[in-house]
């Protein structure tokens, strides 16, 4: 027997109901802020991630899949979802419509990682990107958009925020991290050797808990921000403060991308139910547009990995309803068959969700299944009815079951399914 490849999961049956509820939560959000769904390729040029994502990061230093294709060209597997929305905005002139150019997708994304609880080599993430607004109206919007989607699930978590500041800011901050780090620096991982001379910032973001240990009292981005950089954070600390929501200011935030500046986030669960507790995130990228040959473009987005989201609501015990319901089976003791099926696509193109035997069932079996599918009607259909032009119709949740005339059914059954 082939299994399934390690780091990846089928999405079975029984949970696809959970995935079309969770598609139906992001379109009404999209709906409700104008958003628009694109749509990129799951593979891209390498030379994107490496352009947008940084030498420095762990996804292009150590989790993409990449391979050269028959045209001995580099290929790249999509690790995240904003480079190939940022390439296709630039590559369809997506900035000369009306801005702002606000978009959704919900797309598969692969990363060659240990799998683990909620990570996945191959998972799928919802993300926004609203491109052309640098308002403080746009960065609370975005934020809001990625926090409706919780609620909409029962779910409040805690938003991380810290902010990266300007270039002036970012350079100042960068000597002087690395002047506070330099002392301890022969005991630190390898990583943050590297990182200190490509992105200084990022070992900020180290797991190692040597390095965690020598970079807690380092000195915070937010202490030294310029006057305009400050005044924006402030207010953006209000306005999530206005509206209730629970903030926490965290200076070891940068995320994992080289992309990211000025305001940055994530949304974390405070039980810590999944050990690492971290549900969704997102930023400011006002450089990325530009790195990539486009115009000078503000950018804001986020993005939430659904099966870490499906398996954080399981952890937690919240549980998404199946409303899916079988209306009517139709159960049949004759042996005309094809009036049954024409029966059955009559009552289908009326709208009803309608099941029958498929299986050469005995009358009495097909009652069973009908029961075990937790059909709430049964009509039988025998050769009597059929010369009497009448149905049998049982309400299986009461037991009751009368005659009526078919010409009458649609009419009974519009006014009893659900």
């Amino acid at each position: 027997m082939i299994n399934i490849p390690k780091g990846t999961k089928d999405m079975l049956p029984k949970d696809s109901y959970k995935w079309q509820k969770i598609r139906h939560a992001v379109e009404c959000i999209a709906q409700k802020y104008n958003l628009k769904e694109i749509s990129t390729p799951g593979f891209e040029s390498t030379d994107l991630f490496v352009r947008s994502d940084g030498n420095s990061s762990d996804i292009v230093t150590k989790e993409m899949y990449t391979f050269l294709d028959k045209g001995d060209r580099s290929i790249t597997l999509k690790p995240e979802g904003t480079a190939g929305v940022v390439r296709s905005y630039i590559e369809n002139g997506l900035g000369n419509e009306i801005l702002p150019c606000k978009l959704f997708y919900i797309t598969p994304c692969y990363r060659y990682e240990k799998p683990q609880a909620g990570r996945l080599r191959e998972h799928h993430q919802f993300g926004c990107e609203i491109f052309g607004a640098n308002s403080l109206a746009s960065d609370i919007e975005t934020i809001l958009i990625a926090y409706d989607f919780y609620k909409s699930f029962g779910i409040e978590p805690t938003i991380h925020i810290n902010f990266l500041g300007c270039d002036e800011c970012k350079d100042r901050y960068r000597e002087n991290l690395k002047k506070f780090v330099e002392p301890y620096l022969k005991d630190m991982c390898d990583d943050c050797h590297r990182r200190y001379e490509t992105n200084p910032l990022r070992m900020l973001d180290c797991k190692s808990e040597e390095c965690k240990a020598i970079l807690k009292d380092a000195p915070a981005v937010t202490d030294d921000l310029c006057p305009m950089c400050k005044s924006k954070f402030e207010d953006v600390k209000k306005m999530i403060q206005g509206f209730g929501i629970k903030y926490v200011c965290d200076s070891k935030l940068v995320r994992g991308l080289d992309y990211y500046t000025d305001l940055v986030f994530e949304f974390i669960d405070d039980d810590k139910v999944l050990g690492q507790n971290a549900l969704g995130a997102g930023g400011r990228y006002n450089k990325l547009v530009e790195s990539l040959g486009g115009k000078q473009t503000p950018v804001i987005g986020f993005g939430i990995g659904i099966e870490r989201f499906l398996l954080y609501l399981e952890s937690k015990g919240i549980t998404i309803p199946d409303d899916s319901k079988i209306q009517v089976y139709v159960a049949s003791s004759t042996e005309n068959e094809h009036y049954v099926i024409k029966f059955v696509k009559s009552l289908r193109d009326k709208g009803f969700c309608v099941e029958s035997d498929l299986m050469d069932r005995s009358l009495k079996s097909q009652f069973k299944y009908a029961d075990k599918i937790h059909a709430q009607y049964v009509i039988t259909i025998g050769d009597d009815e059929i010369n009497e032009k009448k149905v049998s119709i049982k309400n299986m949740s009461t037991g009751e079951q009368e005659k009526i005339w078919e010409s009458d059914l649609v009419e009974y059954l519009n006014k009893h399914v659900q």
